[in-house]
């Protein structure tokens, strides 16, 4: 469905808009409430319903929180080698245990450790544009009007960022493997193997072997770790206001066209950025109400600054997307191609390392889906968590696109209930 250039302003406005007027939109922040009020006003114009819910939360958990709990864990193991046996084994049941953080926290979002970080206040916020008939069918689209913390690693050049990486991680397998060895060779040969004893430490040949490649790789864990530890809040105008603004134009369009027997939903959630807590929230509200059992959801990803569209089939958290979804949305990629031949083309992708707001609805048993915007070949959004994600880097041409093919989507749905 083509769309004019009025349009294209409008999303553009949208965001260059809560960027000036509101800045940088970390998680909890009176900026992101803020910016949720003024979506609302916004979709006051030409919604039939808004909302705004509130839930809690703990921001500082995800991603930086965990991090700096596995860090610390795994950078003080290195101690614990010094010390007379038994004591060594500790270095390795410390990073062992930074790994099961890492993992548990980052992976399957398990919150664990939850309890070391202050619980805080976060919004959604949506509109409902209803259809001028019976409403036999859902959808929902959102965005989250949060912005993350800049991810230094991803501005670090390639080799760089490699060699840091494996280094880095390489630091931890090495400090396991030489307590595990300290440990189980003083048990076998006891004190054969010291070189000198003095208090509580104890110093061993083994000691030697594990610490003089540490002059090169503990340096390198700490700046692997600094990559992932960004002070500076971005902007976020790509990631994901884009999406927001796609989601509040889709509702502005359907007000003067609307379905004839499928509820829209648009909106942006608070809190993606800190482990897609907006969308937990919504789900578990929604979902018990039974909202979300006769749908879809289309999480908008990075709309305003992309090389290719792609469709998600999995993510890091193991969510396996919905494959419905998917085929309905390469199929109206397909029909807005027919009227637009300069469309951004599309792909399918998994995140290996990522994820968005989808993986909450797919937990609970519902269907959804993402549609995001990508580099070429990676599946990597353009200027992500950088403090380059600002609305002059955006183009006014993918926001139409974005906007053109979920448009697409709904004919296509709503077609399928009105027949």
């Amino acid at each position: 469905m083509k769309t004019d250039e009025s349009y294209s302003n409008y999303m553009y406005n949208f965001i260059d808009t809560i960027c000036k007027k509101f800045g940088p939109r970390y998680s909890c922040s009176e900026a992101e409430k803020n910016a949720n009020i003024w979506i609302k006003q916004e979709l006051d114009n030409f919604c039939d319903e808004t909302f705004i819910d509130e839930f809690e939360t703990r921001p500082d958990l995800y991603p930086q929180g965990f991090i700096k709990v596995a860090g610390i864990l795994g950078g003080i193991s290195p101690l614990f080698m010094l010390l007379m046996f038994p004591l060594p084994i500790l270095s390795a049941i410390l990073v062992i245990l930074g790994i099961i953080v890492l993992y548990s926290e980052l992976f399957l979002m398990k919150e664990w450790i939850g309890f070391l970080f202050k619980t805080k206040k976060s919004t959604n916020v949506f509109g409902i544009v209803k259809p001028t008939q019976e409403v036999k069918f859902r959808i929902i689209f959102e965005g989250h009007s949060d912005s993350a913390k800049e991810m230094n690693i991803a501005s670090f050049k390639p080799l760089s960022r490699r060699i840091i990486g494996v280094t880095g991680l390489y630091f931890l397998f090495h400090t396991i493997i030489f307590s595990l060895w300290k440990f189980i060779a003083q048990i076998v040969s006891g004190a054969s193997i010291v070189i000198v004893n003095w208090g509580v430490v104890s110093i061993t040949i083994i000691d030697l072997i594990y610490f003089i490649p540490l002059v090169i790789i503990y340096p390198l864990f700490f700046l692997l770790l600094k990559g992932f530890l960004g002070k500076n809040v971005v902007l976020g105008a790509n990631d994901n206001l884009s999406a927001s603004a796609v989601a509040v134009a889709i509702g502005k369009h359907l007000s003067e066209n609307r379905p004839k027997n499928v509820e829209v939903w648009i909106g942006s959630q608070g809190s993606e950025e800190v482990g897609d807590k907006g969308a937990k929230a919504f789900v578990e509200k929604y979902g018990k109400k039974g909202i979300l059992d006769n749908s879809y959801t289309v999480v908008l990803e990075c709309c305003g600054a992309a090389e290719d569209m792609c469709v998600i089939e999995k993510d890091m958290h193991q969510a396996v997307y919905d494959a419905e979804i998917n085929n309905l949305l390469l199929q109206a990629h397909s029909e807005t191609k027919s009227e637009n031949s300069d469309l951004l083309n599309i792909r399918t992708g998994s995140l290996k390392i990522g994820a968005c707001d989808a993986c909450r609805y797919i937990h609970e048993g519902f269907k959804a889906a993402a549609l995001m915007g990508m580099e070429h070949v990676k599946n990597r959004a353009v200027n992500w968590h950088s403090v380059k994600d600002a609305p002059e880097n955006l183009n006014k041409k993918v926001l139409s696109d974005f906007l053109e093919v979920s448009l697409s989507f709904i004919e296509i749905v709503d077609k399928k209930f009105s027949s």
